[in-house]
């Protein structure tokens, strides 16, 4: 298996091991369950679910369409502008009682880098089908 579809997958499973014990902790104590939900939620759509179809698509679609990825650095971009997006994202929300000032501006500004791989992403994808 080539470097990145491998790397997506082994992180899609770190992300799902964290949101998994997560949602562990909310549900024994649920007075936690607003400050750690939208990790949860983020974690394992975003984290898990996004980049487990990204490695495995990367990996299974160009062999099935015998076509190639038309921007094979894009998956690249995508692995690093996903992770740091999504990392940014939680880390944003997070501490965002504590940096009320343009914490706001940040976590759009990871949204963007987030929504920016996941467009190199469908851009790749779309043009082996």
């Amino acid at each position: 298996m080539e470097r990145y579809p491998q790397l997506f997958i082994k992180t899609a499973l770190l992300y799902l091991l964290v949101g998994v014990i997560l949602g562990v902790i909310i549900g024994t104590n649920p007075f936690l369950a607003a400050r750690f939900r939208f990790m949860h939620i983020h974690l394992n759509l975003l984290g898990f679910m996004s980049m487990i179809i990204a490695g495995v698509a990367y990996h299974v679609l160009p062999r099935f369409t015998a076509r190639t990825v038309p921007w094979p650095k894009g998956i690249k971009y995508h692995f690093y502008l996903q992770n740091i997006g999504l990392l940014g994202m939680l880390c944003t929300k997070l501490s965002s009682d504590i940096w009320m000032v343009g914490g706001k501006n940040l976590f759009l500004l990871f949204s963007v880098v987030t929504a920016s791989a996941l467009f190199i992403m469908v851009y790749n994808l779309f043009c082996i089908l």
